[in-house]
């Protein structure tokens, strides 16, 4: 169908009265709930799920489909909600800000250019926020939220799901570590962390994965990376290792399986490779519903796959001149 179409069928459904809710999320898992004054990390990926929504800045306000997070949120009668959404700059996600009401389903707020949204609340009740990639950006995001009356049960700390931590998310989503609720006294055959902000220490257990060893790390917020402790006692022989950056790079921006070792026979395969320093790594892996499987190399600047370029096979070679018919 033509991109036409698709315009005035937004049109017709702008005159009609009607307005389009997001789609369902993909994996359907559930909404992240924000609090007043919190703030949360988030990342949008290739594998992220999709969401619809109604581009009001754009003539004839088309529909578009964009991949990114979906939050809550309650608010009052009378509060004037302010969202705001900060980028990492090692990454190119320009961020689309959207609120929907939750009772209808109707888009009541857009935002795709100043990275806030402000919405004066006319009736009290539940709202939907979407953060997405525009034109497909994807990347590392910090979402904050203001403005909002909270009630005596969203302020109780203990009704809170686990998933609003910020920093338990960050280790399932980043490193696919599932934390425990609480730290044993014998941490040595998990993955302790620990997390230093504003003066304050936060410890956290999880079971090793293949990314992520047993041992105690600590949280780099500037890199945003699990750093081994350095205990002085310690033999340098023993300290935890670093998971490879390059397998755990395809494993959480691409959503791939990496094999320990790639097989003579590649073909099924997703082979990617790495050019660093002078030096070539290639990894193999199953393919996805992203990426099919093929040959990529790794862009460092973009942070992308890209399908790698065959060379044509010479048809004929005369003095040393390949000939490709």
């Amino acid at each position: 169908m033509s991109g036409k179409f698709f315009q005035t069928l937004a049109t017709t459904f702008a005159v009609t009265g009607l307005m389009l809710s997001s789609v369902p999320n993909i994996s359907s898992l559930a909404a992240t709930p924000l609090r007043n004054d919190q703030s949360v990390s988030g990342v949008i990926r290739p594998i992220s799920p999709t969401f619809r929504y109604i581009n009001t800045a754009r003539r004839g306000n088309p529909v578009e489909i964009g991949f990114g997070e979906e939050y809550t949120l309650n608010a009052k009668q009378g509060d004037t909600i302010q969202v705001s959404v900060g980028t990492d700059n090692r990454t190119n996600l320009q961020p689309v800000l959207v609120l929907f009401s939750s009772e209808d389903g109707k888009q009541v707020a857009f935002e795709d250019r100043s990275n806030t949204l402000r919405y004066q609340v006319p009736t009290s009740g539940e709202y939907r926020l979407l953060v997405l990639g525009q034109n497909n950006s994807k990347g590392r995001y910090t979402l904050s939220l203001s403005g909002i009356t909270e009630t005596a049960a969203t302020q109780t700390p203990t009704t809170q799901p686990t998933a609003t931590d910020p920093r338990r998310q960050v280790l399932q989503n980043e490193y696919g570590l599932r934390t425990l609720d609480n730290c044993p006294e014998n941490k040595n055959s998990l993955v302790a962390v620990t997390f230093r902000e504003y003066g304050q220490t936060y410890t956290y257990c999880a079971n090793p994965n293949r990314f992520v060893k047993a041992g105690e790390y600590n949280y780099d917020i500037s890199s945003g990376e699990l750093k081994p402790r350095t205990v002085a006692t310690q033999n340098p022989t023993t300290q935890a290792t670093v998971t490879d950056t390059r397998k755990q790079r395809l494993q959480n921006e691409f959503g791939l399986t990496v094999m320990d070792n790639c097989p003579a026979a590649r073909t099924s395969l997703v082979v990617v490779s790495y050019l660093e320093g002078g030096q070539t790594y290639t990894y193999c892996a199953n393919p996805n519903r992203v990426f099919p499987a093929g040959e990529y190399s790794y862009n460092p600047n973009s942070r992308t796959l890209e399908a790698a370029r065959k060379q044509q096979q010479c048809t004929v070679e005369i003095g040393g001149v390949c000939l490709v018919r």
